[in-house]
C-alpha cells in the first residue's frame, strides 16, 4: 500500500473514521461544523473573487483566438475529456492532501455521499502551518498554478480543447472550497505552534 493511503467507501458516521481510543486532556475543539454545506458555501464565497478573475482572464485570452464556438464533435469531445479529467483529478487532489501527513500514518480517503465530496481522514498530529499547506496544496498544484501557466504560455492545443483545459483549472480551484473553509477556521482559532489533528469528520482539535 503506497504511502499508507487507502481508498474507502461512503462516509456515513464518525464510527467509520475514529481510531483513537482517547484524546489528550488539553485538546481544544475548534472549527465546529454542524452543516457541511454551509462550510462549502463559506469556502465558495472566499474563493469567488479568485474564480471570477480566472474566468475574466480566460475570456480575455480566448478573444485573441480566431475561433467561434459551435456545437460539433470537437466541442462535445472536449467537454467529455474535461469531465473525465476533473473526475480523475478529484482523486489526485485527495492524494496530494494525504502526502502531507507522515508516511507511516494511516490516511483514508472517503466520500461524503450526501454532499458528493471526497475527503482525507488522518488522526496524526501535524503542525498548524503544515496543516494549512496540506489544505491549500491541491488547489495550487492542480488549479491556480496550471491556470497561470496556461494564461502566460502560447496555446499548445487547438480550440475548443484549449478552453476545456482552462475550465478544468477553474474547477480544480473552486473544488477546494472545503479546504479553504478549513484554513479559515485554523487561521481564526488555532494559535501558532499548535498541533492539529482530527477526531471524526466534524471535530478537530489542537494542542497548546
Amino acid at each position: 500500500m503506497m504511502f499508507n493511503i487507502r481508498i474507502m467507501g461512503d462516509y456515513t458516521s464518525d464510527e467509520q473514521l475514529i481510531v483513537r481510543k482517547e484524546i489528550p486532556e488539553n485538546a481544544v475543539e475548534f472549527g465546529i461544523v454542524s452543516d457541511l454545506k454551509k462550510e462549502f458555501v463559506r469556502g465558495s464565497v472566499i474563493l469567488l473573487p479568485v474564480f471570477i478573475l480566472m474566468v475574466v482572464l480566460t475570456l480575455l485570452k480566448v478573444k485573441e483566438y480566431d475561433y467561434h464556438l459551435k456545437m460539433d464533435l470537437h466541442l462535445i469531445l472536449s467537454f467529455v475529456l474535461a469531465v473525465l479529467a476533473i473526475h480523475f483529478l478529484t482523486y489526485v487532489h485527495e492524494f496530494i492532501h494525504a502526502l502531507f501527513y507522515p508516511r507511516e500514518a494511516l490516511k483514508t480517503i472517503w466520500k461524503a455521499k450526501e454532499e458528493g465530496a471526497y475527503f482525507v481522514y488522518c488522526e496524526e498530529m501535524i503542525g498548524r502551518n503544515r496543516f494549512i499547506a496540506m489544505s491549500l496544496a491541491p488547489m495550487f498544484i492542480l488549479g491556480i498554478i496550471p491556470f497561470v501557466l496556461w494564461l502566460i504560455l502560447p496555446a499548445m492545443i487547438p480550440m475548443p480543447y484549449d478552453m476545456a483545459l482552462a475550465f478544468v483549472t477553474w474547477m480544480m480551484t473552486i473544488m477546494a472550497m472545503g479546504d479553504v473553509a478549513n484554513v479559515y477556521h485554523v487561521l481564526k482559532e488555532v494559535p501558532d505552534g499548535a498541533k492539529v489533528f482530527s477526531y471524526g469528520l466534524l471535530r478537530s482539535f489542537y494542542i497548546q
